[in-house]
């Protein structure tokens, strides 16, 4: 019987990690399972996220699956299968990868018989959804184009009109996905991969046979957020840059708040930010930064600090003086 691979793709802040977390809390029970993360970038946060779960965990670094470190995602998901003989494969690329392209890593394994794929969900942050749609054209409808599963985050108390508005644009992309747009809280993880699994029965060559449309990336500004006129066919080494860094620095949580909100408000074009620090009296916080939303909370101690933030265009220095480093 072959394996599972289950795609968890999404932009970058979308919600990848925590509908993982709550799918092997609620619904994965009694599998033997293995997760591939891939981070944009040499500084791994996620990877660390999930420590606490009883999986074997591949981190892939500096890059995205199907660019500049393709052949290690071939290799690292060879070993996966052969060393762990897992129930099921958790692939959850960086949220500048394509999905398409990511299928595509996954066809070799496909032919062999080693893998079937079963999910292939793209999550999508509901408040940020045109904002990004029409700065990052190119990444984003990919992502939608080759979903079977579409899941909107952050959902809770939205405007149902709105939500509708959001519908009726995904379908221009994706006429057959399932929009699941239930509030996470409100969903056993169980209903969500049931309704998953039902949608996600077309095969890989199928998938790939889909005609590839062209996309510009827009140049209009949205919210603080903006890009230059891109042509067809980037990957997300030309588009997005990402500064990472390792620290024994200490934060106060006050401070590091006072941080990311500057780094909200910013002439950078900063996109997603994340990182796991020490504070003081031994204490550690994990924070969540994504443009309008930021999130610090306690975490278990770790060997070493770490900051990862992605965007368009970051300027290093700025980031380095204002995380006082």
């Amino acid at each position: 019987m072959s394996v599972k691979i289950d795609i968890f793709s999404g932009f970058l802040g979308a919600g990848k990690t925590t509908l993982i977390k709550k799918l092997l809390e609620e619904a994965f029970t009694g599998e033997k399972i293995a997760l591939i993360e891939n981070e944009f970038g040499t500084v791994g946060i996620d990877g660390r996220i999930m420590k606490d779960y009883d999986l074997q965990i591949t981190e892939l670094n500096a890059g995205c699956i199907c660019c500049s470190i393709a052949g290690d995602f071939t290799q690292g998901l060879r070993e996966v299968l052969k060393l762990y003989k897992p129930d099921r494969v958790l692939i959850e690329p960086s949220g500048v990868s394509k999905l398409s392209d990511v299928i595509k890593g996954c066809t070799p394994f496909l032919r062999e018989g080693l893998v079937s794929l079963n999910l292939c969900i793209t999550v999508i942050d509901a408040g940020k959804y045109k904002i990004y749609l029409k700065n990052f054209a190119e990444f984003y409808k990919d992502q939608l184009k080759n979903a079977k599963t579409i899941i909107l985050s952050r959902t809770a108390g939205m405007d149902r009109e709105k939500l509708d508005a959001i519908i009726e644009g995904i379908r221009q992309y994706n006429s057959e996905a399932a929009i699941i747009t239930t509030s996470w809280d409100s969903l056993d993880g169980k209903a969500i991969l049931h309704t998953a699994e039902e949608e996600c029965r077309s095969s890989m060559e199928e998938l790939i046979k889909r005609e590839k449309p062209a996309f510009r990336i827009s140049n209009q500004k949205v919210s603080g957020i903006r890009i230059g006129s891109q042509k067809e066919g980037h990957s997300a080494e030309e588009v997005f840059s990402v500064w990472g860094i390792e620290t024994a620095k200490l934060f106060g949580r006050g401070k590091l708040e006072d941080i990311l909100y500057k780094l909200d408000n910013s002439d950078m074009q900063i996109l997603r930010g994340k990182g796991i620090l020490e504070s003081e009296n031994h204490q550690w916080l994990q924070f969540d930064y994504v443009p309008g939303e930021i999130t610090v909370r306690e975490w278990v101690p770790d060997y070493t600090g770490r900051i990862c933030i992605i965007g368009s265009l970051l300027d290093k220095n700025k980031l380095k003086q204002l995380f006082e480093i």
